[in-house]
């Protein structure tokens, strides 16, 4: 994913690192939520990260602001 999506923050395992409460990524205007975040989950899980993704892609677009908790990934960030 690293090789597609400069900037975006992923695990050993090529998940995508995303803040647990926004789900906002390390890439400004990119969410992730479900599978891609936690690897096989209940779809209860899932259905939980669509409802949080949903919320804050509603406060980024009437905000305009991108506030992440996540650092930025490193500029020599190999994908594993």
């Amino acid at each position: 994913m690293q090789a597609t999506t400069p900037g975006l923050s992923t695990t050993k395992r090529n998940y995508i690192v995303a803040d647990p409460k926004t789900l906002r990524t390390s890439r400004v205007g990119v969410f992730a939520g479900g599978d891609i975040v936690t690897g096989g989950a209940t779809v209860i899980l899932a259905m939980g990260a669509g409802r949080k993704a949903a919320q804050s892609v509603h406060e980024y677009l009437t905000s305009g602001v991108w506030e992440s908790a996540l650092p930025a990934p490193a500029a020599s960030v190999t994908p594993v």
